[in-house]
């Protein structure tokens, strides 16, 4: 309860300083107000970035791919993801912040600018991350630890550090746990909700990067030219062997099918709105408070990585598989760069 009432405390100063920079900064541009053709375009990427959830659920439900193998798709995932993160949200605004401070006119304004839009980056990324960890650790309490093979053997060392799981018996541990939470489906919903969230946020934010840099240069883009690849790219590859693992444990922890399914048609629905409504803050929005967002999601996901994905191939596969796959994920969203 502690953590929720701090996190909670830091969401609130996030809004009361994002309130005041808003009320005193510029009016946003009359080109970026929100139409419906492009809200339609960042609903149908949320959509199409998360459909991999349940091709990935059918996947590893149909073909019961090994431990070695699921890791080696997650910590690939966990790559992609960093790549989706440091290219397509991080850099880009760092890039700009960097101008505005080497400004050739060396204005004042220029220099205050980029002091705020760093404070607002640094600040968000922070909260975002902190507000990831409480919400996950409150969900894995009440039962939502059930989700994945990782992150149940994490709360069973928690509760028993002197105890010794193998691989081998990951499977048992799912079963035990899932009988002593009886009814955790809410829990584990909620679970794979928190990890999705953040990226329908991004989602949104990097299809109007995009297409803010069109409509400023005067250019009436189509669908295809406001598509953020490397990001698609980087949660697609990582959605998939996310989706495939949990759908896994799940089925071993008692689950059934369809129940699974729904709920990740149910995450597809939620996440594609969420970039909707990604599109529309960011379209009403200042510019400084939009990159206070970005850095929001961008720290829970980063956050979601590290203690969720990358732990979750290790103790699946073991260090030797993890990190040539994390490499070959970051490296295969980078190269999806080239089609923007």
């Amino acid at each position: 309860m502690k953590k929720i009432t701090y996190a909670s405390l830091a969401i609130a100063a996030f809004f009361v300083i994002g309130w005041t920079i808003w009320h005193n900064s510029e009016s946003v541009e009359e080109f970026m107000h929100p139409t419906t053709k492009y809200a339609l375009w960042s609903f149908l990427i949320g959509a199409l970035v998360t459909i991999s959830l349940p091709l990935g659920a059918l996947t590893g439900l149909a073909f019961k791919p090994n431990s070695k193998t699921t890791a080696s798709l997650t910590a690939f995932g966990g790559g992609a993801l960093l790549a989706a993160l440091s290219v397509e949200l991080i850099a880009p605004t760092v890039e700009e912040i960097i101008g505005h401070m080497s400004s050739p006119t060396h204005m004042a304004q220029d220099k205050h600018h980029a002091i705020e839009a760093m404070a607002a980056l640094v600040c968000g990324c922070v909260l975002g991350g902190f507000l990831f960890y409480s919400l996950d650790e409150f969900i894995n309490s009440k039962g939502g630890f059930l989700r994945k093979a990782g992150t149940t053997i994490t709360h069973i060392l928690h509760k028993n550090p002197d105890k010794h799981i193998h691989v081998k018996d990951v499977n048992q541990a799912i079963k035990t746990e899932s009988e002593e939470k009886h009814g955790a489906s809410l829990a584990i919903w909620l679970g794979l909700l928190i990890d999705g969230i953040p990226e329908s946020f991004v989602i949104g934010a990097g299809f109007l990067a995009l297409l803010s840099a069109k409509l400023s240069a005067g250019i009436d883009p189509s669908f295809g030219e406001v598509l953020p690849y490397t990001l698609i790219a980087g949660l697609f590859l990582s959605n998939f062997p996310e989706a495939l693992s949990a759908s896994l444990g799940m089925k071993k922890g008692g689950m059934s099918v369809g129940k699974i399914m729904m709920m990740w048609m149910s995450l597809v629905l939620i996440i594609a709105l969420g970039s909707l409504g990604g599109y529309y803050i960011g379209s009403s929005i200042p510019h400084i408070v939009e990159i206070g967002i970005e850095g929001l999601a961008a720290g829970a996901m980063l956050t979601m990585i590290a203690q969720t994905m990358i732990p979750e191939a290790v103790h699946l596969g073991g260090t030797s598989v993890v990190g040539l796959s994390t490499l070959a994920g970051y490296l295969s969203a980078v190269v999806f760069k080239l089609f923007e």
